[in-house]
Protein backbone atom coordinates (compact mmCIF):
# COMPACT_ATOMS: atom_id res chain seq x y z
CA UNK A 1 0.00 0.00 0.00
CA UNK A 2 3.27 2.67 0.53
CA UNK A 3 4.13 1.91 -2.97
CA UNK A 4 0.81 2.78 -4.16
CA UNK A 5 0.34 5.85 -2.30
CA UNK A 6 4.27 6.67 -3.44
CA UNK A 7 3.59 6.60 -6.80
CA UNK A 8 -0.21 8.47 -6.57
CA UNK A 9 2.21 11.33 -4.94
CA UNK A 10 4.46 11.57 -7.99
CA UNK A 11 1.38 11.83 -10.68
CA UNK A 12 0.09 14.70 -8.25
CA UNK A 13 3.06 16.73 -8.47
CA UNK A 14 2.44 17.10 -12.32
CA UNK A 15 -1.15 17.01 -12.30
CA UNK A 16 -2.42 20.30 -13.41
CA UNK A 17 1.29 21.70 -13.32
CA UNK A 18 0.68 24.33 -16.13
CA UNK A 19 -3.09 24.64 -15.29
CA UNK A 20 -2.28 28.10 -13.71
CA UNK A 21 -1.01 31.45 -15.02
CA UNK A 22 2.62 32.89 -14.22
CA UNK A 23 1.66 33.64 -9.98
CA UNK A 24 2.72 37.67 -9.05
CA UNK A 25 4.80 38.88 -8.16
CA UNK A 26 7.51 36.25 -7.52
CA UNK A 27 7.04 33.54 -10.00
CA UNK A 28 6.66 36.27 -12.61
CA UNK A 29 10.29 37.24 -12.07
CA UNK A 30 11.48 33.76 -13.42
CA UNK A 31 9.06 33.33 -15.95
CA UNK A 32 10.28 36.63 -17.79
CA UNK A 33 13.95 36.29 -17.06
CA UNK A 34 13.82 33.24 -18.25
CA UNK A 35 12.37 34.25 -21.56
CA UNK A 36 15.06 37.06 -21.89
CA UNK A 37 17.52 34.90 -21.76
CA UNK A 38 16.31 32.21 -24.57
CA UNK A 39 15.64 35.39 -26.32
CA UNK A 40 18.89 37.25 -26.14
CA UNK A 41 21.05 34.41 -25.50
CA UNK A 42 22.85 36.05 -22.31
CA UNK A 43 22.80 33.43 -19.92
CA UNK A 44 24.03 35.36 -16.84
CA UNK A 45 22.53 38.44 -16.23
CA UNK A 46 18.63 37.88 -15.55
CA UNK A 47 16.53 40.53 -17.00
CA UNK A 48 12.88 41.27 -16.01
CA UNK A 49 10.44 44.06 -17.98
CA UNK A 50 13.47 45.39 -19.81
CA UNK A 51 15.85 45.75 -16.53
CA UNK A 52 18.51 43.82 -14.73
CA UNK A 53 17.80 41.67 -11.92
CA UNK A 54 20.62 40.76 -9.84
CA UNK A 55 18.35 39.75 -6.75
CA UNK A 56 19.35 36.05 -7.20
CA UNK A 57 22.00 33.93 -8.80
CA UNK A 58 21.25 32.49 -12.51
CA UNK A 59 20.67 28.69 -11.91
CA UNK A 60 16.31 28.76 -11.31
CA UNK A 61 16.58 30.66 -14.72
CA UNK A 62 18.26 27.93 -16.22
CA UNK A 63 16.33 25.69 -14.77
CA UNK A 64 13.06 27.62 -16.17
CA UNK A 65 14.68 28.47 -19.65
CA UNK A 66 15.70 24.63 -20.02
CA UNK A 67 12.03 23.67 -19.40
CA UNK A 68 11.22 26.25 -22.05
CA UNK A 69 13.31 24.89 -24.66
CA UNK A 70 11.67 21.30 -23.87
CA UNK A 71 8.03 22.19 -23.50
CA UNK A 72 7.72 25.39 -25.14
CA UNK A 73 7.61 28.91 -23.78
CA UNK A 74 4.34 28.03 -21.54
CA UNK A 75 3.56 27.07 -17.31
CA UNK A 76 4.71 23.68 -17.51
CA UNK A 77 7.96 24.02 -19.29
CA UNK A 78 8.15 26.74 -16.41
CA UNK A 79 7.87 24.49 -13.86
CA UNK A 80 8.69 20.88 -15.16
CA UNK A 81 12.29 21.15 -13.31
CA UNK A 82 11.19 22.10 -10.27
CA UNK A 83 8.52 19.56 -10.08
CA UNK A 84 10.96 17.04 -10.79
CA UNK A 85 13.70 18.13 -8.60
CA UNK A 86 10.99 18.65 -5.91
CA UNK A 87 10.47 14.45 -6.08
CA UNK A 88 14.35 13.68 -6.48
CA UNK A 89 14.41 15.65 -2.64
CA UNK A 90 12.28 12.86 -1.44
CA UNK A 91 14.19 10.42 -3.13
CA UNK A 92 17.45 11.48 -1.26
CA UNK A 93 15.69 11.79 1.73
CA UNK A 94 14.49 7.97 1.52
CA UNK A 95 18.50 7.20 0.58
CA UNK A 96 19.79 9.55 3.74
CA UNK A 97 17.04 7.04 5.62
CA UNK A 98 18.67 4.06 4.46
CA UNK A 99 22.27 5.52 4.98
CA UNK A 100 21.09 6.28 8.79
CA UNK A 101 19.88 2.39 9.51
CA UNK A 102 16.24 2.82 8.99
CA UNK A 103 14.17 0.70 7.51
CA UNK A 104 12.97 0.82 4.09
CA UNK A 105 9.25 1.15 5.38
CA UNK A 106 10.75 3.90 7.25
CA UNK A 107 12.33 5.47 4.33
CA UNK A 108 9.73 4.86 2.56
CA UNK A 109 7.28 7.13 5.37
CA UNK A 110 10.42 9.93 4.73
CA UNK A 111 9.77 10.05 1.46
CA UNK A 112 5.68 11.01 1.57
CA UNK A 113 6.41 12.83 4.98
CA UNK A 114 8.72 15.58 2.72
CA UNK A 115 6.55 15.29 -0.39
CA UNK A 116 3.19 15.87 1.10
CA UNK A 117 4.46 18.60 3.48
CA UNK A 118 2.17 21.47 2.33
CA UNK A 119 5.18 24.20 1.64
CA UNK A 120 7.10 21.65 0.19
CA UNK A 121 4.52 20.69 -2.51
CA UNK A 122 3.44 24.24 -3.36
CA UNK A 123 7.08 25.20 -3.71
CA UNK A 124 7.51 22.40 -5.89
CA UNK A 125 4.82 23.46 -8.21
CA UNK A 126 5.70 26.93 -8.40
CA UNK A 127 9.28 28.46 -10.05
CA UNK A 128 11.44 29.85 -7.41
CA UNK A 129 14.84 29.23 -5.86
CA UNK A 130 13.47 27.21 -2.59
CA UNK A 131 13.12 23.95 -3.66
CA UNK A 132 16.07 24.07 -5.88
CA UNK A 133 18.24 25.22 -2.68
CA UNK A 134 16.76 22.60 -0.76
CA UNK A 135 17.48 19.62 -3.46
CA UNK A 136 20.87 20.44 -3.49
CA UNK A 137 21.61 21.39 0.09
CA UNK A 138 20.63 17.69 0.09
CA UNK A 139 22.30 16.37 -2.45
CA UNK A 140 25.57 18.15 -0.65
CA UNK A 141 24.73 16.54 3.08
CA UNK A 142 23.85 13.02 1.45
CA UNK A 143 27.21 12.87 -0.60
CA UNK A 144 29.31 14.18 2.27
CA UNK A 145 27.48 11.23 4.44
CA UNK A 146 28.01 9.02 2.52
CA UNK A 147 31.66 10.09 2.25
CA UNK A 148 31.92 10.05 5.88
CA UNK A 149 30.40 6.83 6.92
CA UNK A 150 31.14 4.46 3.93
CA UNK A 151 34.87 6.24 3.55
CA UNK A 152 34.13 7.42 -0.54
CA UNK A 153 36.62 10.43 -0.77
CA UNK A 154 35.15 11.33 -4.32
CA UNK A 155 31.48 11.82 -2.66
CA UNK A 156 33.23 14.55 -0.52
CA UNK A 157 34.23 16.26 -3.36
CA UNK A 158 30.96 15.80 -5.11
CA UNK A 159 29.13 17.25 -1.82
CA UNK A 160 30.99 20.13 -2.84
CA UNK A 161 30.14 21.03 -6.31
CA UNK A 162 26.21 20.07 -5.06
CA UNK A 163 26.85 23.41 -2.96
CA UNK A 164 28.26 25.33 -5.33
CA UNK A 165 25.24 24.79 -7.58
CA UNK A 166 23.79 25.67 -3.95
CA UNK A 167 25.38 28.66 -4.01
CA UNK A 168 24.37 29.56 -7.62
CA UNK A 169 20.54 29.08 -6.47
CA UNK A 170 20.30 31.60 -3.83
CA UNK A 171 23.71 32.74 -3.10
CA UNK A 172 26.17 32.23 -0.03
CA UNK A 173 23.96 30.28 2.54
CA UNK A 174 23.99 27.27 -0.17
CA UNK A 175 27.22 26.67 1.12
CA UNK A 176 27.28 28.51 4.46
CA UNK A 177 24.25 26.30 5.30
CA UNK A 178 25.26 22.76 5.01
CA UNK A 179 28.57 23.57 5.84
CA UNK A 180 27.28 24.67 9.65
CA UNK A 181 25.26 21.46 9.82
CA UNK A 182 28.68 19.29 8.91
CA UNK A 183 30.94 21.32 11.42
CA UNK A 184 28.66 21.03 14.21
CA UNK A 185 27.78 17.46 13.56
CA UNK A 186 31.44 16.74 13.60
CA UNK A 187 32.11 18.73 17.42
CA UNK A 188 29.66 16.30 18.68
CA UNK A 189 30.45 13.22 16.45
CA UNK A 190 34.54 13.11 15.63
CA UNK A 191 35.90 16.74 16.36
CA UNK A 192 39.46 15.82 14.37
CA UNK A 193 37.56 15.13 11.22
CA UNK A 194 37.34 19.04 11.00
CA UNK A 195 41.31 19.40 11.03
CA UNK A 196 41.68 17.57 7.57
CA UNK A 197 43.35 19.52 4.81
CA UNK A 198 40.55 18.56 2.31
CA UNK A 199 38.06 20.57 3.84
CA UNK A 200 39.61 24.06 3.48
CA UNK A 201 40.52 22.58 0.22
CA UNK A 202 36.73 22.22 -0.23
CA UNK A 203 35.75 25.38 0.69
CA UNK A 204 37.74 26.78 -1.72
CA UNK A 205 36.71 24.28 -4.55
CA UNK A 206 32.89 26.21 -4.00
CA UNK A 207 34.23 29.34 -4.25
CA UNK A 208 36.22 28.80 -7.62
CA UNK A 209 33.07 26.74 -8.94
CA UNK A 210 30.71 29.44 -8.29
CA UNK A 211 32.21 32.63 -7.06
CA UNK A 212 32.82 33.56 -10.87
CA UNK A 213 29.83 34.63 -11.42
CA UNK A 214 29.30 37.57 -8.22
CA UNK A 215 32.74 38.35 -9.47
CA UNK A 216 31.31 38.81 -12.81
CA UNK A 217 28.62 40.90 -11.88
CA UNK A 218 30.55 42.97 -9.55
CA UNK A 219 32.77 43.95 -12.64
CA UNK A 220 29.86 44.51 -14.94
CA UNK A 221 27.06 46.71 -12.68
CA UNK A 222 29.63 47.48 -9.84
CA UNK A 223 28.12 49.67 -6.80
CA UNK A 224 24.69 48.63 -8.21
CA UNK A 225 25.33 44.69 -7.95
CA UNK A 226 26.97 45.43 -4.23
CA UNK A 227 24.14 46.88 -3.07
CA UNK A 228 21.72 44.21 -3.56
CA UNK A 229 24.61 41.52 -2.57
CA UNK A 230 24.39 43.88 1.01
CA UNK A 231 20.62 43.62 1.00
CA UNK A 232 19.91 40.10 -0.35
CA UNK A 233 22.29 37.98 2.12
CA UNK A 234 23.10 40.66 4.83
CA UNK A 235 20.20 43.41 5.49
CA UNK A 236 17.57 40.74 5.87
CA UNK A 237 19.71 39.30 9.06
CA UNK A 238 19.16 42.83 10.98
CA UNK A 239 17.58 45.38 9.06
CA UNK A 240 14.85 44.81 7.05
CA UNK A 241 11.78 43.73 9.74
CA UNK A 242 11.62 42.08 13.03
CA UNK A 243 9.98 38.63 13.38
CA UNK A 244 9.40 37.30 16.44
CA UNK A 245 12.37 34.56 17.35
CA UNK A 246 9.81 31.54 17.80
CA UNK A 247 7.75 32.04 14.28
CA UNK A 248 9.11 29.04 12.69
CA UNK A 249 7.88 26.83 16.06
CA UNK A 250 4.67 28.81 15.17
CA UNK A 251 5.15 28.68 11.18
CA UNK A 252 5.58 24.68 11.22
CA UNK A 253 2.07 23.62 12.06
CA UNK A 254 0.78 24.33 9.35
CA UNK A 255 3.94 24.07 6.69
CA UNK A 256 4.40 20.71 7.49
CA UNK A 257 0.95 19.37 7.71
CA UNK A 258 -0.16 16.80 7.40
CA UNK A 259 2.74 15.58 9.40
CA UNK A 260 3.33 19.01 11.72
CA UNK A 261 1.43 17.53 15.24
CA UNK A 262 4.54 14.89 15.08
CA UNK A 263 7.81 17.35 14.53
CA UNK A 264 8.00 18.13 17.88
CA UNK A 265 7.46 14.75 19.54
CA UNK A 266 9.92 13.11 17.18
CA UNK A 267 12.44 15.71 17.70
CA UNK A 268 12.51 15.18 21.15
CA UNK A 269 12.56 11.30 20.73
CA UNK A 270 15.28 11.78 18.31
CA UNK A 271 17.76 13.02 21.49
CA UNK A 272 17.59 9.35 22.48
CA UNK A 273 18.80 7.74 19.46
CA UNK A 274 22.65 8.23 18.30
CA UNK A 275 21.82 7.12 14.49
CA UNK A 276 19.01 10.17 14.57
CA UNK A 277 22.27 12.48 15.27
CA UNK A 278 22.65 14.04 11.84
CA UNK A 279 18.97 14.87 10.93
CA UNK A 280 18.49 16.44 14.61
CA UNK A 281 21.44 18.70 14.11
CA UNK A 282 20.36 19.15 10.54
CA UNK A 283 17.16 20.24 11.17
CA UNK A 284 18.53 22.24 14.98
CA UNK A 285 21.03 23.86 12.90
CA UNK A 286 18.64 25.52 10.24
CA UNK A 287 16.14 26.30 12.51
CA UNK A 288 18.46 27.88 15.06
CA UNK A 289 20.10 29.97 12.25
CA UNK A 290 17.00 31.86 10.55
CA UNK A 291 15.11 31.97 14.14
CA UNK A 292 17.98 34.48 15.30
CA UNK A 293 17.91 36.22 11.66
CA UNK A 294 15.63 38.95 12.36
CA UNK A 295 13.25 38.90 9.14
CA UNK A 296 11.54 35.84 8.71
CA UNK A 297 9.56 33.87 5.81
CA UNK A 298 8.36 30.61 6.06
CA UNK A 299 10.32 29.16 3.09
CA UNK A 300 13.54 30.07 4.67
CA UNK A 301 13.53 27.07 6.73
CA UNK A 302 12.46 24.14 3.99
CA UNK A 303 16.50 22.86 3.52
CA UNK A 304 15.61 21.25 6.69
CA UNK A 305 12.36 19.62 5.97
CA UNK A 306 14.05 16.51 4.52
CA UNK A 307 15.49 16.52 7.75
CA UNK A 308 12.56 16.72 9.60
CA UNK A 309 11.30 14.10 7.71
CA UNK A 310 13.40 11.86 8.85
CA UNK A 311 12.90 12.36 12.32
CA UNK A 312 9.44 11.88 11.87
CA UNK A 313 9.58 8.64 9.74
CA UNK A 314 11.96 7.12 12.11
CA UNK A 315 9.25 8.37 15.05
CA UNK A 316 6.17 6.76 13.14
CA UNK A 317 7.96 3.19 12.48
CA UNK A 318 9.08 2.91 16.09
CA UNK A 319 5.91 3.93 17.54
CA UNK A 320 6.83 4.96 21.32
CA UNK A 321 4.10 4.75 23.37
CA UNK A 322 0.87 5.86 22.51
CA UNK A 323 1.57 8.99 21.61
CA UNK A 324 2.17 9.37 18.16
CA UNK A 325 -1.33 6.85 17.84
CA UNK A 326 -3.40 9.60 19.77
CA UNK A 327 -1.75 12.01 17.36
CA UNK A 328 -2.45 10.12 14.23
CA UNK A 329 -6.54 9.61 15.29
CA UNK A 330 -6.83 12.80 15.92
CA UNK A 331 -5.88 14.03 12.55
CA UNK A 332 -8.05 11.66 11.06
CA UNK A 333 -10.81 13.26 13.33
CA UNK A 334 -9.92 15.93 11.78
CA UNK A 335 -10.24 14.61 8.01
CA UNK A 336 -13.51 12.75 9.15
CA UNK A 337 -14.68 16.79 10.24
CA UNK A 338 -13.91 17.76 6.52
CA UNK A 339 -16.13 15.41 5.27
CA UNK A 340 -18.69 15.97 7.25
CA UNK A 341 -18.36 20.15 6.51
CA UNK A 342 -19.02 19.02 2.71
CA UNK A 343 -22.78 17.06 4.08
CA UNK A 344 -23.39 20.65 6.34
CA UNK A 345 -22.67 22.85 3.13
CA UNK A 346 -19.98 23.91 4.56
CA UNK A 347 -17.84 23.10 1.50
CA UNK A 348 -19.19 22.94 -1.45
CA UNK A 349 -16.99 20.38 -3.49
CA UNK A 350 -18.26 17.16 -4.76
CA UNK A 351 -14.69 16.11 -5.87
CA UNK A 352 -13.49 16.98 -1.77
CA UNK A 353 -16.12 14.69 -1.21
CA UNK A 354 -15.42 11.83 -3.26
CA UNK A 355 -11.72 12.00 -2.61
CA UNK A 356 -11.98 12.61 0.97
CA UNK A 357 -14.66 9.32 1.60
CA UNK A 358 -12.28 7.64 -0.41
CA UNK A 359 -8.93 8.16 1.66
CA UNK A 360 -11.02 8.13 5.06
CA UNK A 361 -12.62 4.78 3.81
CA UNK A 362 -8.70 3.55 2.71
CA UNK A 363 -7.02 4.53 5.83
CA UNK A 364 -8.85 2.90 7.89
CA UNK A 365 -9.43 -0.08 6.05
CA UNK A 366 -5.93 -0.18 6.62
CA UNK A 367 -5.73 0.06 10.18
CA UNK A 368 -2.39 1.23 9.89
CA UNK A 369 -2.18 4.23 11.32
CA UNK A 370 1.23 5.46 10.28
CA UNK A 371 -0.12 6.12 6.72
CA UNK A 372 -3.09 8.31 7.39
CA UNK A 373 -1.55 11.25 7.40
CA UNK A 374 -0.21 9.75 4.03
CA UNK A 375 -4.08 9.56 3.03
CA UNK A 376 -5.28 12.77 4.48
CA UNK A 377 -2.41 14.90 3.07
CA UNK A 378 -2.93 13.05 -0.27
CA UNK A 379 -7.12 13.96 -0.13
CA UNK A 380 -6.34 17.72 0.60
CA UNK A 381 -3.56 18.29 -1.94
CA UNK A 382 -5.97 16.47 -4.85
CA UNK A 383 -8.55 18.59 -3.62
CA UNK A 384 -6.35 21.71 -3.56
CA UNK A 385 -5.32 21.02 -7.90
CA UNK A 386 -8.45 19.53 -8.40
CA UNK A 387 -10.86 22.24 -7.16
CA UNK A 388 -8.94 24.52 -5.64
CA UNK A 389 -6.61 25.92 -8.03
CA UNK A 390 -8.76 25.29 -11.66
CA UNK A 391 -11.56 27.61 -9.24
CA UNK A 392 -8.83 30.23 -8.98
CA UNK A 393 -8.16 30.51 -12.57
CA UNK A 394 -11.53 31.61 -13.45
CA UNK A 395 -10.44 34.86 -11.83
CA UNK A 396 -6.72 34.82 -13.95
CA UNK A 397 -7.16 35.89 -17.33
CA UNK A 398 -3.78 37.25 -17.97
CA UNK A 399 -2.78 34.89 -20.90
CA UNK A 400 -5.82 36.17 -22.42
CA UNK A 401 -4.55 39.49 -21.86
CA UNK A 402 -1.37 38.90 -23.00
CA UNK A 403 -2.51 37.72 -26.38
CA UNK A 404 -4.85 40.47 -27.14
CA UNK A 405 -1.87 42.90 -26.75
CA UNK A 406 -0.03 40.00 -29.29
CA UNK A 407 -2.53 39.97 -31.77
CA UNK A 408 -3.02 43.99 -31.79
CA UNK A 409 0.75 44.21 -32.38
CA UNK A 410 2.73 41.33 -33.41
CA UNK A 411 5.25 43.43 -34.32
CA UNK A 412 6.35 44.93 -31.15
CA UNK A 413 6.23 48.69 -32.72
CA UNK A 414 3.67 50.14 -29.87
CA UNK A 415 4.91 51.09 -26.34
CA UNK A 416 2.78 49.11 -23.96
CA UNK A 417 1.80 50.50 -20.65
CA UNK A 418 -0.26 49.65 -17.60
CA UNK A 419 -1.74 52.25 -15.31
CA UNK A 420 -2.45 51.79 -12.04
CA UNK A 421 -1.85 48.29 -10.13
CA UNK A 422 1.20 46.45 -12.23
CA UNK A 423 0.34 43.23 -13.10
CA UNK A 424 4.00 41.75 -12.92
CA UNK A 425 3.15 38.51 -15.48
CA UNK A 426 2.01 40.37 -18.36
CA UNK A 427 5.73 41.07 -19.40
CA UNK A 428 5.75 37.53 -19.95
CA UNK A 429 2.41 37.04 -21.49
CA UNK A 430 2.78 40.13 -23.59
CA UNK A 431 6.37 38.99 -24.75
CA UNK A 432 7.73 42.87 -24.40
CA UNK A 433 8.60 45.48 -21.54
CA UNK A 434 5.51 47.00 -19.58
CA UNK A 435 6.28 50.47 -19.04
CA UNK A 436 4.56 50.64 -15.30
CA UNK A 437 4.00 53.75 -13.05
CA UNK A 438 3.41 56.14 -15.58
CA UNK A 439 0.32 58.76 -15.60
CA UNK A 440 -2.53 59.04 -18.13
CA UNK A 441 -0.51 62.62 -19.30
CA UNK A 442 2.38 60.35 -19.46
CA UNK A 443 1.06 58.23 -22.35
CA UNK A 444 2.89 58.72 -25.79
CA UNK A 445 1.24 57.07 -28.88
CA UNK A 446 1.50 54.95 -30.54
CA UNK A 447 0.68 53.01 -27.68
CA UNK A 448 -1.08 50.09 -26.15
CA UNK A 449 -2.68 50.98 -22.51
CA UNK A 450 -4.38 48.71 -20.03
CA UNK A 451 -5.98 50.37 -17.41
CA UNK A 452 -8.84 50.69 -14.63
CA UNK A 453 -11.82 51.84 -16.44
CA UNK A 454 -12.24 55.78 -15.97
CA UNK A 455 -8.70 56.38 -15.26
CA UNK A 456 -7.74 57.20 -18.99
CA UNK A 457 -10.18 58.18 -21.74
CA UNK A 458 -10.11 56.28 -25.08
CA UNK A 459 -11.56 55.69 -28.16
CA UNK A 460 -10.62 52.60 -29.52
CA UNK A 461 -11.23 50.00 -26.66
CA UNK A 462 -9.85 46.48 -27.46
CA UNK A 463 -11.22 44.33 -24.62
CA UNK A 464 -12.17 44.37 -21.15
CA UNK A 465 -10.94 41.92 -17.77
CA UNK A 466 -11.79 42.11 -14.14
CA UNK A 467 -8.13 41.58 -12.62
CA UNK A 468 -7.02 41.45 -9.18
CA UNK A 469 -5.02 44.37 -7.85
CA UNK A 470 -3.24 42.68 -4.67
CA UNK A 471 -0.23 40.82 -4.75
CA UNK A 472 -1.04 36.54 -4.60
CA UNK A 473 1.65 35.94 -2.53
CA UNK A 474 -0.37 35.84 0.33
CA UNK A 475 -2.33 32.71 -1.14
CA UNK A 476 -5.22 32.27 1.66
CA UNK A 477 -6.17 35.88 1.55
CA UNK A 478 -5.95 35.67 -1.93
CA UNK A 479 -8.18 32.40 -2.21
CA UNK A 480 -10.64 34.61 0.55
CA UNK A 481 -10.74 37.71 -2.18
CA UNK A 482 -11.48 35.37 -4.63
CA UNK A 483 -14.33 33.27 -3.03
CA UNK A 484 -15.66 36.87 -2.28
CA UNK A 485 -14.87 38.83 -5.44
CA UNK A 486 -13.09 41.66 -3.86
CA UNK A 487 -9.94 43.88 -4.45
CA UNK A 488 -11.19 43.50 -8.63
CA UNK A 489 -11.30 46.12 -11.19
CA UNK A 490 -12.09 46.37 -14.73
CA UNK A 491 -9.09 46.54 -16.75
CA UNK A 492 -9.85 48.00 -20.72
CA UNK A 493 -7.37 47.84 -22.88
CA UNK A 494 -7.26 50.75 -25.58
CA UNK A 495 -4.91 50.81 -28.27
CA UNK A 496 -4.15 54.78 -28.84
CA UNK A 497 -2.98 55.57 -32.59
CA UNK A 498 -0.47 57.87 -33.32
Amino acid sequence: MTRLIVVAVILLYFFHLGLNAVWMPNEAFYADGARNMLETGDLLTPVYNGEVRLNKPPLTYWLSAAGFLLLGLNEWGLRLFHALLGLLTGFLTYRTALLLGLSREAASLSFLALTLSFLFFANARYASPEVPLTFFITLSLYLWLTYFRQNRPLNFWLAMLASSLAVLTKGPVGFLLPAFVVFVYLLLEKPKELLKLRYYAGTLLVVLTSGWWFLYQYLAHREEFLRIFVKENFKRIYALQSDPVYQYLLDVNVSFLPYSFLVFPAVFYAFKRRELRFPLVWTLAVFGTFSLIKMKIPVYVMPAYPALALLVAAFLSDGPGRLWRYGLYFLWGLHLAAVLAVFLGLVKSYLFLAVSVTALAAGLSLRRAELLPAFGGLAFLIYLTGAVLPFVETKRPYPEVGRAVLELDPQKRFKFYELGHFHHNLPFYARRVVIRDAKPSEVKPPALVLYPKGLFTCREVKGSWELYTRSESRFFKFLLDVKRNRNFKLYELCLKPS
